[in-house]
């Protein structure tokens, strides 16, 4: 119906690629050259999420990107809103402008009902979640990451 912005699947992309607070932090180059994100737009991304509170971003010698809290406590919807905004779960489905609890469209019910099951579903998947899902551009960060981190 109306599925996440590809900017948020980049974002979730991007992610999965970064350690937990504490962790060794990732350059943003890394990341975007093992999950094929533009450079140029993953670091606006990366600046989005760190304005959010959702990653932190270091520069210099040491710097890099890790997340700002705990993958399981990051969810589907944190990223969406911190991404999106929250201006469609207001919106009515087709569009119209006069359609309220008052005066409804003719989906306002189903949309409502609808609205509330996905976001009850983005509240419940957090990114700790999305490790279920193979990725291979993720993994070979993940890989990559850890090589860099051991030596």
């Amino acid at each position: 119906m109306l599925p996440l912005s590809q900017t948020t699947g980049y974002a979730v992309r991007a992610l999965r690629c970064l350690d937990e607070p504490g962790g060794q932090p990732i350059l943003v180059e890394t990341i975007a050259e093992f999950t094929g994100i533009p450079r140029s737009y993953l670091s606006k991304l990366i600046h989005r999420l760190a304005k959010q509170g959702l990653v932190t971003a270091r520069r210099g010698h040491h710097g890099g990107v890790v997340l700002a809290k705990p993958a399981h406590e990051i969810t589907l919807e944190d990223l969406s809103v911190a991404i999106d905004g929250s201006a469609w779960q207001q919106r009515c489905l087709l569009g119209l402008l006069g359609c309220t609890a008052e005066t409804p469209c003719v989906l306002h019910e189903y949309w409502g009902e609808t609205r509330g099951d996905i976001l009850s579903h983005l509240k419940a998947v957090t990114l700790a979640d999305m490790d279920r899902h193979h990725d291979p551009g993720v993994e070979r960060c993940r890989a990559e990451h850890k090589l860099m981190a051991v030596h």
